[in-house]
């Protein structure tokens, strides 16, 4: 059967149903022809290009999550994003994405960073992986730790080969936080962990650093060692004795100070006062950084103060002045003094305090 056609009756907005198209070819007229075989081809190169900015929408998609992942990402997230295996497979093989490992992927040519093989390896292990023990450490910039190899902690179920020094334990979520969107151990319990696998030494200064940055607390602490001792964690000894002997109302103020301070616990002497205010009449004189109040001594740990400019070698020179005019003696203790002479520094202090001139 034939049909006549208006002019313009061809002219579709959108494709026929399924089977219209066969009995459209029926129709005989030259011009109705021409015109049909116009918009088939026009409704075929408008899918193209859809399909095209279907492809460029999914990279600039993959571009942002890679951004905010140091560059990296899951082959699970880019599949939510709509990458099927063949189009991974063909960024893979054109050079555009690379292959860190199981189904992780990195943007090719994005800039390397130590935070990028640890985003890296907790996408590769999956959901309940988190950085732990001393990469946390060196990704809460505490004090004594610096980047180095990838560390996490899994759930006890998950046994497999992967990437990074890999501890099982059953994290809580109150021990669980993220840092630049990468899962890592809270600083306190960062701390407790690395209390197992690191010098004593080590921990006492990544300890004072915390608790000088505010990052920790000791009630904190106390609270999540009694829940950890439960269950016979390592660790949990090393860090409670390093809290018992510490005022949370006074903390070493740098590395050198907590030092100084081990050095004069280790030889026996009584604890001081640290970051100790001296005032005279209401007025503030200067807060010393140890202090023996009944022995009227204060010890400073100098450090590199001494390089710190004329102007703070004068008003250290005028506190000094007016502590010896309100009684008090002042030891100074430098960097190689510790190091080197340490014996003669802790004699000078006990004779101090024994009352030797």
């Amino acid at each position: 059967m034939w049909v006549r056609l208006p002019p313009g009756a061809l002219r579709w907005e959108h494709p026929p149903a399924e089977g219209m198209f066969a009995s459209m070819l029926a129709i005989r007229t030259r011009s109705a022809t021409r015109r049909l075989h116009a918009w088939y081809f026009s409704c075929r190169m408008v899918r193209v290009f859809d399909a095209g900015a279907t492809r460029e929408s999914l990279d600039r998609q993959v571009a942002r999550l890679a951004a905010a992942q140091f560059g990296v990402f899951a082959r699970e997230q880019v599949a939510r994003l709509g990458a099927t295996r063949g189009v991974i497979d063909h960024r893979i093989r054109a050079g555009r994405w690379e292959r860190l490992g199981r189904d992780v992927f990195r943007l090719a040519g994005d800039p390397s960073s130590w935070r990028q093989p640890l985003m890296a390896a907790c996408l590769a292990w999956g959901p309940g992986s988190v950085v732990s023990h001393r990469a946390a450490a060196a990704l809460w910039r505490l004090a004594g730790f610096d980047p180095g190899p990838v560390e996490l902690t899994l759930p006890l179920y998950r046994r497999r080969d992967g990437p990074g020094i890999i501890h099982h334990n059953l994290l809580q979520a109150v021990d669980v936080t993220t840092v630049e969107l990468i899962p890592v151990t809270t600083p306190a319990r960062t701390l407790i962990d690395v209390a197992s696998v690191s010098p004593r030494e080590v921990v006492e200064e990544a300890l004072d650093d915390a608790l000088r940055r505010g990052i920790v607390s000791i009630p904190r602490l106390r609270w999540r060692l009694a829940e950890l001792a439960r269950r016979g964690r390592t660790g949990v000894a090393v860090m409670r004795d390093l809290i018992e002997v510490r005022d949370p109302t006074s903390v070493p103020q740098s590395v050198f100070e907590t030092r100084l301070l081990r050095a004069m616990r280790r030889a026996g002497l009584p604890p001081p006062e640290a970051q100790h205010p001296i005032r005279s009449d209401g007025r503030l004189v200067g807060i010393v950084d140890f202090a023996f109040p009944d022995a009227r001594l204060a010890i400073e740990a100098d450090g590199y103060r001494w390089h710190s400019g004329r102007a703070r070698w004068e008003g250290d020179r005028t506190r000094r002045n007016e502590l010896t005019l309100l009684g008090w003696r002042v030891i100074h203790v430098t960097w190689a003094d510790l190091s080197q002479r340490q014996e003669a520094v802790i004699d000078t202090i006990k004779r101090v305090l024994a009352g030797a001139p």
